[in-house]
């Protein structure tokens, strides 16, 4: 089986890591689950639960920040971004498409492209 291989880029390409990046937008998601709320981001593998949609979305954002926060107060290699299991990926895009299929009709969940 032939296997791909990327290139490395040039030395002019490459982002310095060694930075913080100038912007950033992360993908979450909100849906019920068992009784409840769940809320994750699934750039930063970080996930919040609560009794309603709201609370748990500002418990998740609450959560990124703090990550953010301290991930800019040392070293930030390897942490953001900070990707979810595939499993949580793939829940993600199967609500996203959920989304653009079911266009104005009343769903449980949302999901966001939220800058930070």
């Amino acid at each position: 089986m032939p296997a791909i291989v990327e290139a490395p880029k040039p030395k002019s390409e490459q982002r310095d890591t060694s930075k913080p990046p100038e912007s950033l937008v992360v993908r979450c998601m909100v849906y019920p689950d068992h009784g409840e709320y769940a809320a994750e981001c699934i750039d930063l593998d970080i996930m919040a639960r609560g009794a309603t949609p709201h609370e748990v979305f500002q418990s998740l954002h609450d959560a990124m920040r703090g990550y953010i926060k301290t991930v800019l107060k040392g070293d930030f290699e390897g942490l953001v971004p900070r990707p979810a299991p595939m499993s949580h990926r793939l829940h993600y895009h199967w609500l996203v498409l959920r989304t653009v299929v079911t266009i104005g009709i009343r769903r449980k969940f949302f999901v966001a492209d939220y800058p930070l």
